[in-house]
């Protein structure tokens, strides 16, 4: 009877971590921005918030060279109906990094059991580590992977527009100068 009891109790325990389903995919763009798409089972991920105060983003941590980087942005996706088989809900989370990054140690304060944490780096390299649950992971590397822009967006904004009132110039230009009358060439026609 013990024994019942016992692998009762287990299988219990095991369908209870089922109820997770933790997936973590943290993409990177050549210009230091990123998605981060954090998957849990909705049913299990709304009693989990319920039981914290705050938002969604308090418990996610992106610490980057020694600071934390904040998303600047946060969606909720809803399980898609295509998603049958396990429907997972999603919190997208876009920021950026610092373009001189090296090193990024990821938490996420709201499960308690492993679940993998896929990193798809802009050069195209991928990898995946195993994070036991409610723990940090250990140092990825991130350098190399960002190109800085010599020009940031107002600079070349200026630059475009410049470029574009060019031809308007010389239009002014042309229209402005007086025109001058044609001296009188002696041509020799043989």
């Amino acid at each position: 009877m013990a024994l019942g009891g016992a692998l009762l109790l287990v299988a219990g325990h095991a369908h209870a971590h089922d109820l997770e389903r933790t997936q973590v995919l943290l993409t990177f763009a050549r210009d230091g921005s990123f998605v981060l798409d954090v998957a849990n089972d909705p049913s299990w991920l709304k009693l989990r918030l319920e039981s914290f105060p705050g938002s969604f983003t308090d418990r996610v941590v992106l610490w980057v060279d020694g600071h934390e980087v904040r998303p600047t942005s946060v969606e909720y996706l809803p399980p898609a109906e295509t998603d049958a088989v396990a429907p997972l809900g999603r919190h997208r989370l876009r920021g950026r990094f610092p373009a001189d990054a090296h090193t990024l140690r990821w938490y996420y304060g709201l499960v308690i059991d492993p679940y993998p944490l896929t990193v798809r780096r802009a050069d195209g390299r991928m990898l995946v580590e195993e994070i036991s649950g409610d723990a940090w992971s250990g140092t990825i590397d991130v350098s190399g992977q960002f190109q800085t822009t010599p020009v940031n967006g107002a600079v070349a904004g200026w630059i475009v527009a410049g470029l574009l009132l060019v031809p308007l110039a010389i239009r002014i230009a042309t229209k402005t100068r007086k025109h001058e009358t044609p001296t009188k060439s002696s041509f020799v026609v043989s």
